[in-house]
């Protein structure tokens, strides 16, 4: 993952070698306590498990939990739903926290579609890294 999305080719390009570059970007900002992770543009099948990875290790790297900053986020497919879920998963059993933040009115819709809504702890705004 870099810090800046990259775009997929454009029409007509060559796709022959191989799958489409990530669309998905996150920014890392560790804290004392906490680890802010901004997430921006698509999470989807082709980049859920890599950024899954980036976002498990900044998790491993906190002391008490990790914020991800979801603002930035223009599409969120059911891989990435899952992706969450298991970073979720992965933070209550070694002890700290996950806390979604500045939800977008789509990922809002996704949970509350899904019901999982209530397996995450959200708040409005990121507040930065504590």
């Amino acid at each position: 993952m870099t810090n800046q999305p990259r775009r997929p080719p454009a029409r007509g390009g060559d796709i022959s070698e191989g799958a489409s570059p990530p669309v998905v970007a996150v920014a890392i900002e560790p804290g004392p306590e906490r680890v802010l992770a901004r997430v921006c543009g698509e999470i989807d099948m082709d980049d859920a498990d890599e950024l899954g990875q980036e976002l498990t290790a900044a998790l491993e790297a906190s002391a008490s939990g990790l914020d991800v900053d979801l603002s930035g986020v223009t599409f969120c497919d059911s891989s990435g739903l899952h992706m969450l879920l298991r970073l979720n998963q992965r933070a209550r059993t070694v002890g700290k926290s996950l806390v979604l933040t500045a939800l977008t009115p789509r990922i809002t819709r996704l949970l509350r579609l899904t019901g999982s809504e209530h397996r995450f702890t959200t708040r409005a705004r990121s507040a930065g890294p504590a």
